[in-house]
């Protein structure tokens, strides 16, 4: 039974039973506590809850869902997954245990034809009145019920409020795939028995002393896993053996040209590709915080993953499309949004890819560092991985490679470390920002904007979650687009580390703390802000204002922010426009705001009333309510914008600016990604270095067909000029490097970039003029090749490998010697760069003879790790590994 029917028959079963058929909700839900819709009933919550009287009694539902709490084992077992979907039926004061028992019991037995005895329940405990339904009413024998405790058989909706036992059905799927212990039961940590579906029964409301007080309105809350269902209805051991996950996987094998990889990393990407697929669809976008972290670590995940198959560009964006093609029917959101969703995860895609380029580059710096000793330290390596996305697997294959080894130890401690900074930052679904909201000390002064330390005084210390209230700070908490700062807290000699600031409605600054390690309510302390991180932090911000003004100018004033974020390591500004920018466009924004980076703009702040602000012609850059008082950010006489954040004070301090990233979010909305100051150097740095090695590539290939033509006898190439490019931009633009001379540096570069596409045209036109030119030597070459033919048992045999060949060619000299021959069997291969061509001939009178091009194609195609297509008389195929073309030819030969 297929997926789609399997919810169909589900939703059916339940409206026949008086239920009301409900449209699953968005992965991002309505309750801010919750990060992420985790199962069916969370639409349903404020029902549950009391807050909400419900229009129907009776309700079912197909909902899409994901989960992070179990990353590790995805694809390491055989049912967990991040992305999942439940089919569940729900009663508000409706039926209760009886009916919700002998639902799922029916739909199980009757609709689905799983027998009976391969079913098991596992009930609470204390709840001996659902025993007695399966055992009495249902006549289920004791020993298809099992008992178990409150950590397995008791559901909460949270420490307090609405909670309830469970039922549990188990599929047994046989010892075979067990423990083998024989205690094995519903509830081992093994793979036997399979929960497929949680009955919940809300009876009580949980207090603050953690009684349990019966609800007067008893509820039913029940959740079946498709996929888990599906493997069993599909006879399969594993979720990713089903129609839901095989198609992506089998798109996933086309890509990778790794031989025999962890068949765990497979599964990870094809499960990383739903959720993001629907994250997107659901209006998520990659980010540093809350879900939009959740998306760009699922997306980095699995293109780490896709690096160590083997698959070097961006792919996920085409298997979005696969997960479209499988799943748009029943989520139509999917193909609504297709052209957002392919764009989203390309633009990340490539972002992530050129990030990797420099953690290779940071890689090679770290092992020349560490020459002597041969071990690179784990917190270097961390580095590449937190900073770059660097994966460790690639660090440690690498360093194998140079004879280098990797202190693991290292690089795990600061992995926990790392952890602990995204649960103190509320990256978990711990929902920590919430708990923030609800803090209230009184408003918090605040003294960054002149000085970036303050000696104060602890208010208030929340241990629990490593939270630090004080009577004044220098740290800006994230606000407006801009992150919040980073520091240390000194006091007795000691200090504890600041990883993210935060502000409670009440205006109470949050400082979250890696560790407390000693600190107290009512000590004194001085605060100090990182200044690094703040000058990066503010020089984005200046330069938001200044981008923001040269869109104005370039596109129009109907250019407006629809998003924004301002940190250390770039700016990302959402705005509406109704078309892509051109290059042009992109190129004259970043000109007008190099130029005003050149202009060495004052940059001023002045405290100005809300209505003087606006007779200044001051706007609002980030939509923020505003007081009485106002702070007007003046750049020059070129940019007057509100704003509460941090800024340089001369456009000097930005250095440079590059625009990274240009892509689209939606129907008429743009996203920008950009970088400057330091940040902005670092990047045409790297990306100088990159075009450099380009363009040498280039030459160096010019060169060898150069020399390849005069060796068939041909005349040099007609751009006597061409290495030219070698004694003047790349000679230039080394120097530009080594100097750190950016103004150079960029004139340098974009002159390159238009002399690189120059160049890649010219050796394009130089290889197919070779190509037409040993096309013409061809037939020369043919009559020297015929005599190579060897006579195996009465038949003529040529075996012949090329180096640098296309099928083309391969062509014209099969159709030579054939002429020649008349009766031949010809197997021809040729080594290409990363890849092998062949062409496998059979003459008719040979193929009656029972020989054929086809079955030799067997032979031949696996050795070279491809395959090929054809009939008995013609072969034509192509493979990954040249190295084993002499092989393949050999094992031919001992089959003819």
């Amino acid at each position: 039974m297929k997926s789609q029917e399997i919810r169909e028959k589900f939703l059916k079963y339940f409206e026949s039973q008086g239920h009301t058929r409900f449209p699953g909700s968005s992965l991002i839900p309505a309750d801010p506590t919750v990060l992420l819709t985790l199962a069916g009933m969370l639409q349903f919550k404020p029902i549950f809850l009391g807050i909400e009287k419900p229009e129907h009694k009776r309700a079912t539902t197909v909902q899409k869902c994901v989960r992070m709490n179990d990353l590790e084992n995805v694809g390491q077992t055989a049912r967990h997954q991040t992305f999942f979907e439940m089919l569940g039926n729900f009663s508000f004061g409706d039926y209760f245990k009886r009916e919700a028992i002998t639902f799922a019991w029916e739909f199980l037995t009757r609709e689905l034809n799983i027998p009976a005895e391969k079913l098991f329940i596992a009930v609470f405990e204390e709840d001996d009145e659902a025993y007695d339904i399966w055992h009495k009413e249902l006549n289920l024998p004791a020993n298809k019920l099992f008992r178990l405790d409150e950590e397995n058989n008791f559901w909460a909706v949270g420490p307090t409020g609405p909670c309830g036992p469970c039922s549990e059905i188990y599929y047994d799927l046989g010892a075979s795939v067990g423990c083998g212990q024989p205690n094995c039961q519903p509830g081992c940590d093994c793979d036997r028995f399979l929960e497929v579906w949680n009955l919940v029964f809300i009876q009580y409301d949980r207090n603050e002393a953690g009684e349990l007080i019966p609800l007067k309105q008893k509820g039913i809350d029940t959740g079946m896993g498709l996929e888990r269902i599906a493997s069993v209805l599909q006879g399969v051991s594993s979720n990713f053996e089903t129609d839901l996950f095989v198609p992506l996987l089998s798109e996933i094998n086309k890509r990778k040209t790794i031989k025999n990889p962890d068949p765990a990393r497979p599964k990870i990407i094809a499960d990383h590709i739903r959720a993001v697929t629907h994250l997107i669809a659901d209006g998520v976008l990659p980010g540093n915080a809350g879900r939009e972290y959740v998306l760009r670590r699922l997306i980095r995940r699995a293109l780490r993953i896709g690096k160590v198959l083997g698959i070097e560009k961006a792919f996920l964006f085409e298997l979005a499309r696969q997960v479209i093609k499988e799943m748009g029917d029943f989520y139509p959101n999917l193909k609504k949004r297709q052209e957002t969703i392919v764009k989203v995860l390309k633009l990340e895609e490539e972002s992530f890819l050129n990030t990797l380029a420099q953690g290779i580059e940071l890689f090679n710096k770290v092992v020349s560092d560490h020459a002597k000793d041969k071990q690179i330290p784990g917190e270097l390596i961390f580095k590449l991985h937190d900073t770059y996305g660097f994966p460790y697997e690639l660090s440690l294959e690498m360093a194998a490679e140079q004879g280098y080894s990797i202190n693991k130890e290292e690089f795990e401690k600061e992995m926990a470390k790392q952890r602990e900074r995204a649960r103190s930052a509320g990256l978990g679904e711990d929902n920590k920002k919430t708990k923030i909201a609800k803090i209230d000390f009184g408003q918090t002064k605040f003294e960054g904007y002149k000085k970036l330390s303050e000696s104060a005084k602890i208010k208030a210390i929340i241990p629990e979650e490593n939270l630090i209230i004080v009577d004044k700070t220098p740290f800006y908490a994230q606000s407006g687009g801009q992150v919040g700062d980073k520091g240390v807290i000194c006091f007795d000699d000691k200090k504890v580390c600041i990883v993210d600031t935060q502000v409670s409605p009440s205006g109470t600054v949050v400082h979250v703390a890696e560790n407390l390690d000693g600190i107290k309510e009512k000590q004194k302390v001085t605060l100090l802000v990182d200044p690094d991180n703040r000058l990066a932090i503010a020089s984005h911000h200046t330069a938001t204002h200044l981008m923001h003004k040269a869109l104005r100018e370039v596109l129009g004033d109907h250019v407006k922010q629809a998003g924004s974020y301002v940190g250390p390591d770039k700016l990302r500004f959402d705005f509406n426009n109704p078309a892509p920018l051109t290059r042009e466009q992109i190129a004259k924004v970043e000109e007008l705001v190099n130029q005003k980076i050149k202009e060495k703009l004052e940059v001023e702040v002045l405290e100005k009333s809300y209505p003087d602000a606006l007779k200044m012609g001051a706007t609002a850059l980030f939509g923020e309510k505003y007081g009485d008082k106002v702070r007007v950010l003046k750049i020059g006489d070129y940019s007057l914008e509100l704003c509460g954040g941090t800024h340089v004070s001369s456009t000097a301090d930005l250095k440079f600016f590059k625009i990274v990233a240009e892509g689209a979010l939606g129907s008429g909305v743009r996203r920008i990604e950009a970088v400057a100051g330091v940040v902005a150097k670092n990047h045409i740095v790297f990306q100088a270095k990159k075009l450099h090695d380009e363009v040498r590539r280039l030459l160096k290939r010019y060169k060898e067909l150069e020399h390849e033509k005069e060796a068939l006898g041909g005349k040099k190439f007609t751009e006597t000029n061409i290495f030219e490019i070698e004694v003047t931009e790349i000679t230039r633009i080394a120097k530009a490097v080594d100097d750190q001379d950016l103004n150079n540096l960029r004139k340098f570069f974009d002159h390159l970039v238009g002399r690189l596409d120059w160049l890649k045209e010219r050796v394009s036109k130089a290889e197919k003029e070779l190509s037409g030119l040993k096309h013409t030597s061809l037939a020369v070459d043919t009559a020297d090749i015929k005599d190579e033919a060897v006579e195996l048992k009465g038949v003529n045999v040529l075996l012949k490998g090329f180096d640098g060949y296309e099928m083309g060619q391969l062509r014209t000299i099969s159709d030579t010697v054939i002429n020649q021959l008349k009766s031949c069997v010809i197997v021809l291969a040729s080594a290409l760069p990363a890849k092998v061509v062949f062409l496998i001939r059979v003459t008719p009178d040979l193929i009656a003879q029972g020989y054929s091009a086809q079955k030799l194609a067997d032979i031949f195609a696996p050795l070279v790790g491809g395959r090929g297509g054809g009939r008995d008389d013609k072969v034509e195929g192509g493979g990954k590994d040249p190295t084993k073309i002499a092989e393949a030819l050999d094992k031919v030969r001992e089959a003819l």
